[in-house]
């Protein structure tokens, strides 16, 4: 017996996607979508309108490629697989007088843009690329939360300037070492309190001048020896009174001089405890004794 007719599409039509009214991003389990067409007079502009329809990606495999669901109120290009009306699958998406392009055009017709859209919200994700001559650009905004992670090694080369600016704390951990060399000046303001630990030696070298000016009190506390060590002289100077240390001997000048009477020494102003210090580092509130990233690959 031969074949009953079945009518064929002649080419691709546009359509536009559908869903439940208080929804307005509308798929199944295979990022498919309802779609209403402008022919059809008598479906609602709902999920009832047409069945699931497949929609083309630009790279798509097994659990990876790439995927943007096209959300209610987009206008799309529908094609048909062998003009089979029964086998629709979105192949395009358009954009028109309603659904405007992320930029104006032509002004900005170099920008090539990946945006998309807060969920029934008014903020956007958007990476974005200016190849307008001398004005070129790559721009990246993350309406909240940004995350990058790197298995293995990351390289970062700014051949001009480069300005970080963070609106509230940053926290950095180095599991191994740090190195950080600055061939010109450079400058570091705490507008708070700077608090330093370091639980192995500490050493500094200067092989220009060293200044220190202290506005209030300055005190250095040894459990072990201390030593001043100078090629020319020392001097400890308060008023007009002072005492200078040099090779050919000591001089002393005051309006009295005590020895063994007189007087009473100074309380040294000790820096916060190390012990809580590393109470702090623990609960990585001033300091970071622990690697996070290790933690999390049970490294």
């Amino acid at each position: 017996a031969a074949m009953p007719y079945k009518p064929m599409v002649d080419g691709p039509q546009i359509a536009t996607v559908v869903g439940p009214a208080d929804e307005e991003i509308y798929c199944d389990q295979h990022g498919r979508v309802k779609l209403q067409f402008p022919w059809d007079r008598y479906s609602a502009s709902n999920d009832q309108s047409s069945c699931w329809v497949r929609v083309s990606q630009g790279w798509a495999g097994g659990q990876y490629g790439m995927i943007a669901i096209p959300r209610i109120g987009h206008e799309v290009i529908v094609s048909f697989l062998d003009g089979d009306p029964d086998q629709p699958i979105v192949t395009g998406r358009t954009f028109h007088a309603t659904n405007l392009s992320p930029y104006p055009l032509p002004a900005n017709k170099t920008r090539t843009t990946l945006r998309s859209k807060t969920h029934k919200g008014k903020g956007f994700n958007e990476l974005s690329f200016e190849d307008a001559t001398d004005n070129e650009e790559i721009f990246l905004h993350a309406q909240k939360n940004m995350a990058v992670r790197v298995l293995n090694s990351k390289d970062e080369r700014v051949d001009y300037n480069r300005t970080t600016s963070i609106g509230h704390d940053e926290e950095l951990v180095v599991a191994n070492d740090r190195k950080v060399t600055v061939e010109g000046n450079q400058d570091h303001k705490t507008t708070g309190n700077h608090l330093s630990l370091t639980e192995g030696d500490s050493g500094i070298q200067v092989k220009g001048d060293l200044t220190q000016k202290i506005s209030g009190v300055f005190s250095v506390d040894s459990n072990g020896d201390l030593t001043l060590q100078s090629g020319s002289k020392l001097t400890l100077r308060v008023g007009g009174s002072f005492v200078v240390i040099h090779a050919g001997g000591v001089d002393i000048k005051g309006a009295a001089i005590n020895l063994n009477s007189g007087g009473s020494p100074g309380d040294v102003a000790l820096p916060a405890d190390p012990a809580i210090l590393k109470a702090a580092a623990a609960a990585g509130t001033m300091f970071v004794a622990h690697c996070p990233a290790k933690e999390k690959t049970g490294e």
